[in-house]
């Protein structure tokens, strides 16, 4: 897989003159550029629509019906049936032969209360798996990952006649889940001929310079995986902690042992990350409780150092819980998504088109990450649009107060359509 990223800022560098492709094998270019302009509200548009009627993972019903409706009436795009749950497959077939292309967008929202106070902000509201009611937000950028998708397919849709080959538009749920992916991958989205040569997908970035784009060969993210222990203990007045087995503090030494996993039985030079992003347990001060619940992820690159993290957390748990002499603890662990690896030989395909709408000075490598992405169940490409805004350095994604800029939603139909448009240009692939 190629990931890259892609930033926006102040002026837009691609609007200039389309221009053709120096390859001669290939067929002349459209003016993507002025495509992109005539598009470009729609896509803000949708943008901000979706982005005040954000849905969880899973539950993108009304997304999917907004998404549909929008993909139908865009002339020579065919909708695919299948079992996609809350997702949607959608095809547009080309004028010239040649092969198959997919491109992916995520369509789901995090369990956060909005911050932003834009005027197309989320007032929604909807209860978790554990009962909570939470806001919902589009705090990690899908609702401009589907405007840039639709994006893409006018602007293709208007070149349809001369394009070579088809492009396979993935709309895909349950991303922050890790879920939906593997989902679709298992219902069949690449059955029936349906094999692409390549797959592209976006995702936002908001600390990257605008006009950039950035891209890593090889190991790009990380394993995720995360884990559910339940420590189990004997309650009791906290007067007389001799008469219980406190679970609160062997969930504590369980949490501090952990840390010594990566610190101690990892080689330094293999990137790990053990994180305990939650502790449960307990009603009051003066009570040692029953049980605590302890919640937390795993991060690694390779699949030895991966397997390593999974047998020492589960060793060290109930070495600690018998230690304490309580009850074996009740361990969940879930193999979650997988690191991304982006082909060397799609990334330096793809590196062209890049250079050439942007300039060779803004197309730059990154350093990989330790951040998850169920792209990686998927094959290919991996883009990421830069989002940043020059007076807020601090901005974030999956905080209540990310607020993207808009103008990375042209950008971002520009690149991908140019990208879509050259990676069909060059044939099926080799090998």
């Amino acid at each position: 897989m190629l990931r890259l990223i892609l930033s926006t800022g102040l002026t837009l560098p691609f609007a200039l003159a389309a221009g053709k492709l120096s390859r001669g094998s290939l067929v002349d270019r459209p003016d993507f550029a002025s495509l992109t302009r005539a598009h470009a509200d729609e896509a803000i548009a949708a943008r901000r629509r979706l982005h005040e009627n954000a849905e969880l993972s899973l539950r993108e019903i009304e997304t999917q019906r907004s998404m549909r409706d929008q993909l139908a009436g865009i002339p020579g795009v065919e909708m695919v049936d299948g079992t996609w749950g809350t997702g949607l497959v959608a095809i547009l077939h080309g004028g010239r032969p040649g092969p198959l292309v997919a491109y992916r967008a995520d369509m789901d929202a995090l369990p956060l209360e909005e911050k932003t106070g834009l005027p197309f902000a989320c007032a929604r509201t909807d209860t978790l798996a554990d009962g909570r009611t939470s806001g919902v937000m589009h705090a990690c950028g899908h609702d401009l990952h589907m405007a840039v998708l639709l994006g893409a397919a006018r602007v293709l849709s208007d070149a349809r006649a001369e394009m070579p080959g088809s492009v396979l538009f993935i709309l895909q749920p349950g991303e922050e889940v890790g879920a939906g992916a593997r989902a679709m991958i298992q219902a069949g989205v690449f059955d029936q001929g349906r094999r692409p040569r390549a797959i592209l997908a976006i995702h936002v970035h908001p600390t990257i310079p605008f006009g950039e784009v950035s891209y890593r060969s090889g190991p790009a993210s990380a394993n995720v995986d995360e884990f559910r222990i339940t420590v189990f203990g004997r309650g009791g007045h906290g007067a007389y902690p001799h008469k219980t087995i406190d679970p609160v503090v062997a969930a504590s030494e369980m949490i501090l042992a952990f840390q010594s996993i990566v610190s101690r039985e990892v080689d330094p030079a293999r990137p790990a990350v053990i994180t305990v992003g939650a502790i449960h347990g307990g009603t009051t001060s003066n009570v040692i409780p029953d049980s605590v619940l302890i919640r937390g992820t795993v991060r690694s690159r390779d699949p030895e150092i991966r397997a390593h993290l999974q047998s020492s957390l589960i060793r060290k748990a109930k070495g600690i819980a018998a230690a304490a002499g309580a009850p074996e603890p009740e361990i969940e662990y879930i193999l979650g998504t997988p690191a991304m690896y982006n082909d060397p030989a799609l990334v330096d395909e793809t590196l062209p088109t890049l250079r050439r709408v942007l300039g060779e000075a803004n197309v730059k490598p990154y350093d990989a990450a330790m951040g998850g992405e169920d792209f990686a169940e998927f094959e290919k490409i991996l883009f990421r649009l830069g989002v940043g805004r020059p007076e807020r350095p601090e901005m974030t994604t999956h905080s209540p107060t990310f607020d993207p800029d808009e103008r990375a939603i042209p950008l971002g139909v520009r690149l991908v359509s140019e990208v879509l448009w050259d990676t069909l240009g060059r044939g099926p692939a080799k090998g």
